[in-house]
């Protein structure tokens, strides 16, 4: 059981190592071409690149099934069994999710921008004209299946990889930009390639990947047109999927709301602080993607005891993590947010600290909605999830008519708050002892 535990631990702080240096690495990229989007566009009109590229990735988490969720719970036996025939049609189920999907989201996305984009989201024709062209962006966002196959071979350090190579096209990009002094729609159409470019090396690693494992021909197309038969897959799926389009919500709406109330220049302001912040806390959600699979894997076996030890060792890392990240945000973090932006505001520290607090408590959040994904749990997630979200755009308007961005940040502290209480609460019976003994897991 030790030895057990002690693997587990190794494959994810193993993982976990590969996807901190390619978010370091990362980071320093962010910082360059965030700065050069600044000084060539302006911090109004980076604004609107902002609220652009955030109204298509909140389509996008809006409307693209978790598919990768649903291969490594349903899949992973028959993955490592190498049952072909038991794997496929599940994995040709993820890549008809993938394509469905996003069909639905381009679509979609255009729909809602010619409908509401003028009185909602308070945008004019021009900028109505770069996002409905941008739309086609949701098409290559999806890859769930090729990201679950990757996952399933545990070979975490090519996704880190294609993460990197798709970030080099969004920096070189924006520095050719920042040296032409190029306009709105040449940064927007370098945002769409380091997307495209992020699909096709993330589709392909799958696909090698998958005839390495499996051998010889995989009949890819075939399994695509083949029926799952898998009993509860499909609730499965949109049960996780609807988890993950709230928390988008929550991530991505707030960024709309605040365009639609406050402008551009503080939406800017909110996200690049945001952005830094959740830079700051990224370390320890590194560890996220790594999760899952183990969590399958003591799950199947019902080994709860080397599940409660794997999730104390990974809290004790977080709480090391979240006090670092305290510290440079003390020190470091207006300075930092200075050569990005180029401007200052009112209320610079506090929001900072603000936005580093709700981005460690969703790291916290992370692993213990896994937890409960993986425990069958996840519909009492969604109604508790469902209420925090209605309160948070409540608490939002209220707050940010009081205070502006301070408001934003406080909004965000708080609704970070009442789902991780919810979470802690449900996840007892599998982290504590004395639950685990009441509800008959020690």
């Amino acid at each position: 059981m030790a030895s057990e535990q002690r693997s587990a631990l190794h494959r994810i702080f193993s993982n976990t190592g590969f996807l901190i240096s390619s978010r370091i690495i990362n980071a320093l990229c962010s910082f360059a071409y965030v700065a050069w989007a600044v000084h060539a566009l302006g911090l109004k009109t980076f604004g609107v690149l902002l609220l652009i590229t955030t109204f298509v990735t909140l389509v996008s988490d809006m409307t693209h099934l978790q598919s990768w969720q649903t291969l490594l719970h349903y899949g992973t036996a028959s993955f490592e069994a190498r049952d072909r025939r038991r794997f496929m049609p599940i994995l040709g189920y993820c890549i008809r999710s993938d394509m469905i999907s996003a069909a639905i989201g381009l679509v979609g996305g255009v729909i809602v921008i010619a409908l509401t984009g003028t009185h909602f989201l308070g945008w004019s024709d021009p900028v109505k004209r770069d996002a409905s062209w941008m739309m086609l962006t949701v098409a290559f966002m999806n890859t769930g299946w090729s990201t679950g196959v990757i996952r399933l071979c545990n070979r975490f350090g090519l996704a880190a990889l294609f993460d990197f190579g798709s970030t080099c096209v969004r920096t070189l990009g924006y520095l050719v930009g920042y040296l032409c002094h190029a306009p709105l729609e040449f940064f927007l159409f370098i945002w769409f390639l380091h997307q495209f470019a992020l699909f096709v090396l993330t589709s392909l690693g799958g696909l090698v990947l998958l005839r390495r494992h499996m051998g010889g021909e995989i009949g890819l197309v075939s399994s695509f047109l083949t029926p799952s038969e898998t009993l509860g897959i499909w609730g499965f799926t949109i049960r996780v999927s609807i988890n993950q389009i709230l928390d988008a919500l929550f991530r991505q709406g707030g960024t709309l709301i605040i365009g639609a109330m406050l402008g551009a220049r503080d939406v800017a302001i909110y996200r690049v602080t945001k952005q830094i912040c959740d830079g700051l806390a990224k370390p320890a959600q590194m560890m996220i993607p790594s999760l899952y699979p183990e969590f399958v894997r003591f799950r199947d076996s019902q080994n709860w005891s080397a599940l409660r030890h794997v999730a104390r060792r990974l809290a004790l890392v977080i709480i090391g993590f979240s006090a670092l990240a305290v510290l440079v945000a003390l020190f470091g973090g207006k300075a930092i947010l200075h050569l990005m932006l180029h401007d200052s505001f009112a209320n610079e520290m506090p929001i900072i600290l603000l936005m580093v607090f709700s981005a460690l408590l969703e790291v916290c959040i992370i692993p213990l909605e896994t937890l409960l994904t993986v425990m069958g749990r996840l519909a009492i997630i969604l109604k508790y999830r469902l209420v925090v979200i209605t309160l948070y755009f409540a608490i939002l308007a209220g707050l940010m008519a009081l205070c502006g961005v301070t408001g934003a940040a406080l909004a965000s502290v708080a609704c970070s708050i009442m789902i991780f209480v919810i979470c802690l609460v449900l996840a007892a019976r599998w982290i504590s002892p004395r639950h685990a003994a009441k509800y008959g897991e020690a």
